[in-house]
This record gives C-alpha cells, structure tokens and sequence, in this order.
C-alpha cells in the first residue's frame, strides 16, 4: 500500500511540475510574441525613420521581456534555441539603430516566426505521453 502511494505522489509531483513549465513557458512566449508584434507594427509605420524614440522603446520592451526570461527558459528549452534568439535579437536593435528598414523588418518576422513555433512545440504530444 505504501508503494502505491508513494507512486501516486510522485507522478502528482511529475505532473505538477510539467504544468508549472506549460505554463510559464506559454506566459513568457505569448508575452515576447506580442510584444515583437507592436514592434513590428511600429517599425512598419516608420519606415523613413527607424531611429525614433517610439520604435526604439518598443524594440527595447520586447527585448527586455527576452532578457527577463531567458535564463529560466534556458532550464527547460535547448541552449541554441536561447542563443538563436539572443543572436537576432541583437541584430534587430542594430538594425534599427543603423535605420535599416528591410534587414529590421525580415529580422523580426523571423523573431515572430520563431516565436510562434517555439509556442507550437511547447505543447506536449499525446502520443508522447501515452
């Protein structure tokens, strides 16, 4: 009888702590992809200007939300993943802050895909379960 539940405890606490991850890592995405969404909405309306202390500060909050995160996420995700990430992260505030509209704007729809696929996988298969 002990070793039953000392099973039942143990797959509650698996369970648990897979939904405390689900759920902070679909926070911290769906938080980054929107606000990766605002700055890209923002560097469209600018074009001509890329520089402007509104595009700028919502690079910077998008990537802040990154920053914030990441080193948790890098407990739960693949270490390139992260590094990916941070790699164009870097290339996006120094395209924006060199005004370079195409390279800015290809840079984060790719952040933004990214983004979206990472949420994607998040998710866990049933047949992965079962």
């Amino acid at each position: 009888m002990k070793k039953i539940i000392t099973m039942c405890v143990i797959v509650v606490l698996i369970a648990g702590f897979a939904t405390i991850d689900l759920v902070f890592t679909t926070r911290f995405y769906s938080n980054t992809l929107d606000n990766l969404q605002v700055a890209a909405l923002s560097i469209a309306d600018n074009q001509k200007n890329l520089t402007n202390a509104d595009t700028i500060a919502k690079i910077y909050k998008a990537n802040d939300e990154w920053e914030k995160g990441k080193n948790r996420l890098t407990m739960l995700v693949n270490h390139n993943v992260v590094r990916q990430m941070d790699e164009k992260f870097v290339s996006l505030i120094a395209q924006i802050e060199t005004n370079n509209y195409l390279d800015a704007m290809i840079t984060v729809k790719a952040l933004i895909s990214q983004v979206k696929d990472l949420r994607e996988e998040n998710y866990p298969l049933l047949r992965n379960i079962l």
